[in-house]
């Protein structure tokens, strides 16, 4: 799938988040709808480790998921999310605020 191509936007709802465990990424399932017929997506959910602090001391690590930080919705069953998707085809889609392409330091 070519994400330039998936040039509309839509909003999905979070059907089901599946975590299959420490070692393995945890997986989004959002459905949306384009016209009257109703697609599904399934990613991996992109986590971002923040540093817990006591004043300026770091004392240990939490993730928390992009879609989180970058949209401030909890990645919670029933909340909405964006969803881009090739209108040609859309089963091509993906969750833009979920895009790993991120370097982080």
């Amino acid at each position: 799938m070519k994400k330039s191509n998936c040039t509309e936007m839509c909003t999905g709802i979070i059907k089901e988040i599946k975590t299959k465990g420490i070692d393995f990424p945890s997986e989004i399932i959002v459905n949306f709808k384009v016209g009257k017929k109703s697609y599904e997506i399934n990613e991996n959910l992109v986590m971002k480790p923040q540093k817990i602090k006591l004043g300026f001391i770091p004392i240990g690590y939490k993730t928390k998921s992009l879609i989180e930080i970058n949209t401030g919705i909890k990645t919670i069953s029933g909340n909405e999310v964006r969803v881009k998707y090739n209108s040609k085809n859309p089963q091509e889609a993906y969750l833009p605020d979920n895009d790993a392409e991120v370097t982080w330091e």
